[in-house]
């Protein structure tokens, strides 16, 4: 027992011993790393706080629903319809026109080589006919946006003149 008592005073006695100014000067160091990490801008991460499925109070819903894509760009339509109601107006060919009894009526070609009879307020799958004139057909194609806006755009098919 005495010589643990020996060796704990033998072992203070040399801690006095040691220079001061030396054990100083290895403590700023590391305070020193510590105010640098400190004063580093803080990076924060992407991932979302949802702990139990609630979400994080300190982000404002509002904004984080737009940065999931472009508002601008069109909605996708779904599967077309067979014929010509599932036909895009760039797809389509006119051939001719004619004055029916019912007014007057244009006649489209298909990509499926088919001949399809439109008169006026007849609809396609992107559009609608607005107007059939004696030597063109002025169709309306419709495109809806991701942010709920209908933009609406005026297609002139011509008839080709020889």
């Amino acid at each position: 027992m005495k010589t643990c008592r020996d060796r704990l005073v033998l072992f203070l006695q040399c801690l006095a011993m040691l220079p001061v100014p030396a054990l100083l000067a290895q403590t700023p160091k590391p305070v020193a790393e510590a105010q640098k990490k400190a004063e580093a801008p803080v990076l924060y991460s992407s991932a979302a706080y949802q702990p139990d499925g609630r979400r994080d109070p300190f982000l404002n819903p509002t904004l984080s629903g737009k940065k999931e894509g472009n508002t601008d760009e069109e909605e996708p339509r779904g599967t077309p319809p067979p014929g010509i109601s599932g036909m895009l107006i760039a797809q389509v060919r006119l051939l001719g026109t004619s004055l029916g009894e019912d007014g007057p009526v244009a006649v489209f070609q298909g990509p499926d080589k088919r001949a399809y009879f439109l008169q006026e307020r007849d609809r396609l799958f992107d559009g609608f006919v607005k107007q059939v004139g004696s030597d063109f057909v002025l169709l309306v194609r419709e495109a809806r946006l991701r942010s709920g806006k209908v933009v609406t755009q005026e297609v002139t098919k011509q008839l080709r003149t020889p």
